[in-house]
């Protein structure tokens, strides 16, 4: 199943914000492991919760998303560089 990605808008300005094409050019480049594979990362919801929610991290970044109705919604982006 190929999945689509879809972006909050807290995430949208984070990646806005990122200090360079490097950084916004690795952030882009986790999204996509995670949009081809989404649940090889590990689900991180509170318990009780009944959204998946997981976290994928890169060398400098992280992403926290939801995979569904064929698509990842991308909640939050974060940038350590």
């Amino acid at each position: 199943m190929r999945y689509g990605v879809v972006v909050e808008d807290l995430a949208v300005e984070v990646m806005a914000e990122l200090p360079s094409d490097h950084a916004r050019r690795e952030v882009l480049g986790l999204i996509e492991c995670v949009r081809r594979d989404p649940r090889a990362w590990p689900d991180v919801r509170d318990p009780g919760s009944w959204e998946e929610i997981r976290k994928a991290f890169g060398p400098r970044c992280w992403v926290q998303y939801m995979p569904h109705a064929g698509a990842i919604e991308v909640r939050e982006i974060g940038w350590i560089g």
